[in-house]
């Protein structure tokens, strides 16, 4: 029973509390009971009324506050991806924009899921991200200069699976794929790394030298992530084929399979690209983050056997485009 309510449950702040809501939702503190931690009914939250509600949550000793996961799924998407979509709609804003709007809803969604311990039907929120990208970039391409500006360069999981998922996005475009294939191979790129949430942090996160068994443990993740998304019984091959394999590398050498060339699915090894430039071009705590120029230098001229080289070609020449 605890362990049930503890995964409807995530925790929300005071902050939280006074964004885009349109609908109502109850408000729950947890309470510790017999030894396990109960949630109790704290206040309904009326969005018509917050001042009513501000002062009850200040007369309570706590910060924290819980909400059901299915009222923070509405949250997102009735409030947030219907806004979104209703202002694309009206303004009709150029390519650079439209990424400009998505990008941060994505990356909101995407750190609730990690850091909320949200369960993975969250994701599919984020399934509308392809749908409204691949149309923008149907008749211009977005200038990989103006791509590589306006993401995030922090090393975080969360900043991580969007950028694949958006570099992944536009080489799909430059390549010529058609739109269905651009959604499935942007999605695929958002959802390859979502594995990850299944490794222990103090693992996923340790800074000191990694053991053997640590590296072993790390290394399970595509596993797990294709697991995830195979359960959801909604996402193409493309999709799940994306996050099994995007640590394959071309000459055989990856993981977890060791699959090398073209048994390596055509949309895993785009990944596979654009995960190892992401990770170098992210800034991380013993250096800064790395030029575009340097990082396709070194994976060229030093992990070139990790690439599709007909892949990673069509890179070079896309990020180079003025």
């Amino acid at each position: 029973m605890a362990d049930a309510e503890k995964s409807e449950f995530k925790p929300i702040t005071r902050d939280f509390l006074q964004k885009e809501w349109r609908e109502g939702f109850d408000i729950f503190y947890q309470v510790p009971v017999e030894g396990r931690r109960k949630f109790i009914k704290f206040a309904e939250f009326d969005p018509r009324d917050f001042s009513r509600l501000d002062a009850i949550l200040k007369e309570k000793q706590t910060e924290v506050f819980y909400i059901r996961e299915a009222d923070l799924y509405k949250y997102y998407q009735f409030n947030i991806i219907k806004n979104l979509l209703l202002g694309l709609t009206q303004d009709r804003p150029p390519v650079r924009e439209v990424f400009q709007r998505v990008y941060p809803v994505a990356t909101r969604i995407f750190q609730d899921y990690l850091e909320l311990d949200a369960s993975d039907e969250f994701l599919i929120l984020l399934e509308e991200v392809p749908r409204i990208l691949a149309p923008a970039v149907e008749s211009e391409n977005l200038p990989f200069a103006e791509l590589f500006k306006l993401t995030l360069k922090e090393n975080s999981t969360h900043a991580h699976c969007v950028n694949v998922g958006l570099y992944c996005l536009c080489l799909a475009r430059e390549l010529g794929m058609n739109r269905k294939k651009q959604e499935a191979i942007c999605l695929g790129g958002l959802l390859a790394d979502i594995g990850k949430k299944y490794i222990p942090r103090e693992v996923m996160f340790k800074e000191s030298e990694l053991t053997d068994e640590d590296v072993r443990t790390i290394r399970r993740h595509p596993a797990f992530g294709k697991k995830a998304l195979s359960e959801l019984k909604r996402y193409p091959e493309t999709v799940l084929r994306m996050a099994g394999e995007h640590h394959e590398n071309f000459d055989g050498t990856g993981y977890p399979s060791k699959l090398a060339g073209q048994y390596i699915d055509s949309s895993a090894r785009v990944c596979k690209i654009m995960d190892v430039f992401n990770a170098l071009t992210s800034r991380r705590s013993y250096r800064d983050v790395m030029p575009p120029i340097q990082a396709l230098t070194l994976m060229k001229e030093k992990l070139g056997g990790q690439f599709d080289p007909k892949l990673l070609t069509a890179f070079i020449q896309y990020a180079g485009k003025s």
